[in-house]
């Protein structure tokens, strides 16, 4: 046998090797550890024993009896320690987590609760100017005239300028104006008017009633006008009538009227209804032009 003959017998022999230690090291690999060398190679023992593990965590984790974490549980206990030490904002900023993030949280309605009342009360305070300006009255303008100036309304000047006198306009007068740039969404499932400006939640209004049509009528659409009273007896800002008159809100396109209900006798038919106290608010941060979304 000469040399050459020899030398293509052994790389042969060596290719065969390397072919049936693939294989097996393959089936190692793949099918059934075989221990030994080829567990050193690929050590596949420990990516079993990591994949049953894995395996028994879901199994643990489908289990009916194993509790659903919510994840607004921690956020919402973490707020209530800073109320609790009076740090208010820092515990807004925790729910407002909540809302922007887990809106399904068992946690989400208390929460938009709780913050919708620290913005309303920020809103209508005469000592807090964020987000407020000044007018000064120019000669011959009325009030009237002055808040739809400054996108407002009058009902919203005068809770501002509580010693303001709607039936004197005196020029120069100084008065704090909440510009209402907001915009208000009707959320059918949630039977809720939420409030926000731009992105930023404010408050929401709970739902008593809805109007079958509702469905049908999803987009978005503008606040056409306000009525206090009814719409034969109007009432005049600032009169003890106009304070205890039913509230109403109708949009544009289409034809929907929004109105308070106090809960005694049966609720009016046609309209969607709110807790006469909410809607008192909701009148106060609304004028003509804002855009409602039914969603």
């Amino acid at each position: 046998m000469t040399i050459g003959t020899l030398c293509k017998a052994s790389a042969a022999v060596l290719v065969m090797g390397l072919v049936a230690f693939s294989g097996a090291l393959a089936y190692h690999a793949f099918v059934e550890p075989l221990g030994g060398l080829f567990e050193r190679v690929v050590p596949v023992n420990e990516r079993i024993a990591a994949e049953r593990a894995s395996e028994k965590l879901a199994a643990v984790v489908a289990a009916k009896n194993v509790p659903v974490i919510d994840p607004g549980d921690q956020f919402y206990d973490a707020a209530q320690r800073l109320m609790a030490d009076g740090k208010h904002v820092e515990a807004r900023e925790k729910l407002g987590m909540i809302i922007a993030n887990h809106p399904m949280s068992g946690r989400a309605q208390s929460a938009r609760k709780i913050v919708g009342e620290m913005n309303l009360d920020e809103l209508f305070s005469v000592g807090r100017l964020e987000g407020k300006v000044f007018h000064y009255m120019q000669r011959g303008e009325t009030h009237e005239q002055a808040a739809e100036k400054c996108r407002s309304n009058l009902d919203c000047l005068l809770y501002l300028n509580p010693s303001m006198d709607l039936w004197r306009h005196k020029e120069g007068e100084r008065l704090l104006v909440l510009p209402l740039d907001f915009h208000f969404v009707l959320e059918i499932e949630r039977k809720a008017i939420s409030v926000w400006n731009g992105g930023r939640f404010v408050c929401e209004f709970a739902v008593l009633q809805l109007v079958d049509r509702l469905s049908r009528q999803r987009g978005g659409y503008f606040i056409e006008s306000k009525v206090a009273g009814s719409s034969d007896l109007k009432s005049r800002v600032g009169t003890a009538e106009y304070r205890s008159a039913t509230k109403a809100i109708w949009l544009a396109r289409p034809a929907l009227k929004i109105q308070g209900w106090d809960g005694e006798g049966d609720p009016p038919e046609g309209a969607v209804l709110l807790a006469s106290a909410d809607m008192e608010e909701l009148f106060l941060l609304t004028r003509p032009g804002n855009e409602m979304e039914i969603r």
